[in-house]
């Protein structure tokens, strides 16, 4: 294969002319170091704050919502600095890197780590920071991780690791370029995260009545959603012939967390037309229904905008009675006061999980009009879709990053 002008081979693939490609031990200000073996404490703010492999995220950035902090007498010898980089070296993590953000206060990093301080005069750390994220790093980690049958790279292993090199004003541009686009994803985040309070905050006061939509003011009522469900569908018990390509079934994983609808690229498994003419005697959830998890992470639920597939095991399909606001049942079942009614059916259960008769005694505070109902649900729908774009954004954005 003819190489193009500018460019030659290497043992790490096509670079350009004016590349290096070292080893990382190489572009080192010293040796790799492991972090402190010492226990985690309660997070106090007289000691330093613990970083662990679990305190650092799948995009390599610091958990700080459930921080613990390090109480041992060689703590200081292992505190972070501008510039370190830790990669996880054991366990189904291994691979993993954090950059250290001073952001993020003062750290003392732990025994399952490997700290590594580049020579800023040959490798740039964020240059590092963003090659670790790439598919040749992973590549390598899986590679290596796996010679002695354990997941598990030590500091000589990442010494090793070859890193293709640019002259220093091009591995600044690129980190700087990767970092504007890590800016605008956690800007992002902080978008979203904000839109999601505020859903939450306006279900809170258009659900519970608290607040008011103009034009409405005839009092509410509590139902048993008995009284709302036309029919249920419960496929409970049987676990159909499975096929590679056919109808999705959809199952518990498509919908924990993911959002309004089910999560359809969870989706991995297929049953046939005879099975799905056949098998689910009770039919398939269409658009408007309410799908509920009954087993697992049971509350959970999502709403049908269109017909899929059919349903798994451990989840039912709730019809509600075509003069009810099927949406506004489904936004109900995301208020405090629903998952309080299943926590207490869960409560002292040797195997938690809910079933149809639980579900149909629950209450239900409900407007006297469907006009009202439908007023609440769509300001709350429209919330949901405003999400939905900043999240595709977020995602596209991401896809992006990856390329660069």
């Amino acid at each position: 294969m003819e190489l193009k002008t500018g460019y030659k081979q290497t043992e790490i693939g096509v670079i350009p002319e004016d590349w290096e490609v070292l080893p990382l031990g190489k572009c080192l200000k010293n040796a790799p170091v492991y972090g402190i073996n010492a226990a985690s404490v309660p997070f106090d703010s007289r000691f330093p704050t613990y970083l662990r492999i679990t305190d650092i995220n799948e995009d390599g950035y610091f958990i700080d919502s459930n921080k613990t902090s390090v109480n041992h007498s060689m703590a200081n010898s292992y505190i972070l600095e501008s510039g370190d980089i830790v990669f996880a070296r054991t366990g189904a993590s291994v691979g993993k890197s954090y950059a250290y953000d001073e952001k993020d206060g003062e750290l003392v990093f732990a025994g399952f780590l490997i700290k590594i301080s580049p020579d800023a005069d040959q490798l740039i750390p964020t240059y590092l920071k963003f090659y670790a994220k790439t598919d040749f790093y992973w590549n390598w980690i899986k590679m290596n991780s796996m010679r002695s049958g354990q997941p598990g790279i030590n500091s000589k292993e990442y010494a090793s690791l070859l890193i293709p090199l640019p002259p220093l004003p091009e591995q600044i541009a690129i980190a700087a370029a990767l970092s504007d686009v890590d800016a605008l994803m956690g800007e992002l985040d902080k978008l979203i995260a904000k839109k999601r309070d505020i859903k939450q905050a306006t279900m809170q006061q258009l659900l519970t009545g608290k607040k008011r939509l103009a034009g409405f003011s005839e009092e509410w009522e509590v139902k048993r959603l008995g009284d709302v469900i036309s029919s249920i569908i419960d496929n409970r018990g049987k676990t159909p012939p499975l096929v590679k390509e056919g109808h999705h079934l959809i199952e518990v994983n498509a919908i924990y967390k993911q959002g309004k609808s089910p999560n359809y690229n969870a989706v991995t498994k297929f049953v046939n037309r005879q099975t799905f003419d056949n098998w689910f005697r009770d039919g398939h959830p269409k658009a408007g229904d309410i799908l509920v998890v009954t087993v697992g992470s049971v509350g959970s639920t999502s709403f049908i905008s269109e017909e899929f597939g059919c349903i798994a095991q451990n989840i039912i399909a709730l019809k509600i009675n075509p003069i009810i606001s099927s949406e506004f049942v489904y936004y109900y079942t995301l208020t405090k006061r629903f998952s309080e009614q299943v926590h207490a059916v869960l409560m002292g259960a040797i195997q938690p999980s809910l079933k149809v008769p639980h579900i149909k005694n629950f209450n239900i505070d409900i407007p006297k009009s469907k006009e009202e109902q439908t007023a609440i649900a769509t300001i709350l729908s429209d919330m949901d879709a405003d999400i939905s774009q900043l999240e595709a954004r977020r995602a596209k954005t991401a896809q992006l990053k990856q390329g660069m």
